[in-house]
Parts: structure tokens; C-alpha cells; sequence
């Protein structure tokens, strides 16, 4: 691995990234411009990125750029090459379901099985941000609430590129058709959710079993003091095994497991039960994570 040289890590920003083709993304950075003040950057010939800026607190670069974020692979890297290296990046984006729900929704990426036909690579999973993800969708809840917006606030499961990052990135989301990917109230309150972002370390888990919105998993990380890192819902967990549970386990820094039991088969549960014991890794039931890392009064 290269030295990154003490210049750029004193430089790293978290970086939020708006694509042009998608609404939401365009959406959340015209709050975001609103919300704060920013300065333009100079970008290098051929960065390969529209447009560059920096909050004025030094906190934040908001970058564009002219593709869907899912084929970033290697952003990191053409970040850093155009002088905007990244601690942390955060891709506004819209979230697309058939059901068509009003959904704010934060998660990781990754692509479990063999297949990446949404960006990334086959099997590999991103660096995840836990902190990140608690703090923004925790924001996300308590602003949709203030607003009485009727929208469900949730963790999805990892999925989709990129996966080629070497630092941590999330997405940050609206869902799940244009009305809401263009509502001024949803993008006003992901923007806020992202400047408000926090990092302070947090109790993480990795998550097996539930559907792809990880309703059991969304209930723990808003009401205890605990995270997720990568989460595996039901229709992944064949595909499973130690190598991908030691991926998510070091891109994440897990201390320990949860199982959304009744939505798991036995032959799966054993299965990654036995990967969990030889990395070392308890399996938490609900009751104890709400136990030994519920919120204080």
C-alpha cells in the first residue's frame, strides 16, 4: 500500500458527491449549498469532475461529477489525484423500489455474490462508515419527524458498487420515484442530516437475515447506542461465506454479530454461526444489544 504523504492527510475532507443524471443527488446539494457556505475550487485539467467546492469551515468537499455514482470505482484514487483527497465519501443519491415507498435510507455497498452488475466487483465489499451511517440516518429520523414528512426512515442492506474504495464511503438516499427524489423537504432534511454528520466511535455489528430494508436492524441502530457495518439480508446469506464474513468484519470493525433469527434458515444460521466462532465473533440477541448498549434517560 503507498505512503499517502502527511500534506493530504491533513487535506482529507469529507467529501460528498452529487452526480448530475440523478434528482435526488441534485436536490440534496441545492440544500446543501443553501445551508452552508462554500468556496469554489480550481480543478486540474481532465480531474475528470465538474465542478469542486469547499465548506468554508474546512469540513466538507462537495464534488460533481457527470456519471451515476454506482460505477465509482477507484474515486478515491482520482480524488486524491486532483488534489481533493477524501477521509470519508458520501454519495447523495436517489433510492429506486418497485413498491415506490417514501424512503430516506442510508447504507454500505458490496456485492455478496458472484455477480456486480451495478458497479463494483464481484464478492468484494467497501470500506463501511458505522459511525456515519448511525449519525445520518438518526438525523434523517429526527428531522422527518420534526417536518411530519411521511417517510419511512431506514437502513437498507449492503449492495451495489462501488466496492473499489479504499476509504470509507455510504449512501445517503431518497426514495423511491421522482415526486420524492425532487421533494424540497425530503432533500432538505438529507442535507442537514449529512452537514450534521458525526463520527465518534460507535459499537458495531455486522448484520445476517431480515429483507433488503433491515427493519430489525434500522430499530437497534436508532434505539441503542450500537451501529451496523455490512448487512446480509436473507435472499444473500447462500452465498456467505468466511471470506466475505472476514471482509465485512475488517471494512467495518465489528465486535460482534446480530441475527435476525425467525428470517433465517437453520442450515444458515449454522452455517454462519461456525464462521462467527472461528473469527472469534459473539452473536448478540436483540435483548442483550438493548441490554448492554441501550440509550441513556
Amino acid at each position: 500500500m503507498t505512503d499517502i504523504i502527511p500534506e493530504n492527510v491533513n487535506n482529507s475532507k469529507i467529501t460528498i458527491i452529487c452526480s448530475a443524471p440523478d434528482l435526488a443527488s441534485q436536490n440534496i446539494k441545492n440544500h446543501l449549498l443553501n445551508l452552508t457556505e462554500w468556496k469554489n475550487l480550481e480543478l486540474p485539467p481532465e480531474s475528470g469532475f465538474s465542478a469542486a467546492r469547499e465548506s468554508i469551515d474546512g469540513k466538507f468537499r462537495l464534488v460533481d461529477i457527470e456519471e451515476i455514482h454506482v460505477f465509482q470505482d477507484g474515486l478515491d484514487r482520482k480524488l486524491e489525484a486532483a488534489g481533493l483527497p477524501a477521509s470519508l465519501i458520501i454519495f447523495a443519491s436517489k433510492h429506486r423500489s418497485k413498491e415506490e415507498i417514501n424512503s430516506l435510507t442510508v447504507h454500505c455497498t458490496g456485492n455478496p455474490s458472484g455477480e456486480a452488475r451495478l458497479g463494483g466487483h464481484p464478492k468484494e465489499l467497501a470500506v463501511s462508515s458505522p459511525a456515519a451511517m448511525k449519525s445520518i440516518l438518526s438525523g434523517m429520523k429526527k428531522l422527518a419527524g420534526e417536518k411530519g414528512l411521511k417517510y419511512d426512515v431506514t437502513l437498507e442492506v449492503t449492495h451495489h458498487g462501488p466496492t473499489e474504495l479504499s476509504v470509507p464511503s455510504i449512501y445517503a438516499e431518497i426514495g423511491s420515484t421522482e415526486k420524492q427524489w425532487e421533494d424540497p423537504d425530503a432533500g432538505e432534511v438529507a442535507a442537514k442530516s449529512i452537514l450534521a454528520v458525526s463520527l465518534e466511535k460507535v459499537p458495531v455489528a455486522v448484520g445476517f437475515g431480515g429483507g433488503h430494508y433491515a427493519m430489525r436492524q434500522t430499530g437497534l441502530l436508532l434505539e441503542t447506542k450500537i451501529s451496523f457495518g455490512h448487512n446480509f439480508p436473507k435472499y444473500q446469506l447462500e452465498f456467505v461465506d468466511e471470506a466475505l464474513v472476514r471482509q465485512a468484519v475488517e471494512k467495518s470493525g465489528a465486535e460482534f454479530a446480530y441475527f435476525d433469527r425467525k428470517s433465517m434458515k437453520s442450515e444458515d444460521r449454522k452455517k454462519i454461526s461456525e464462521i462467527l466462532e472461528k473469527l472469534g465473533l459473539r452473536v448478540l440477541k436483540e435483548s442483550e444489544i438493548r441490554e448492554n448498549y441501550g440509550l441513556d434517560d
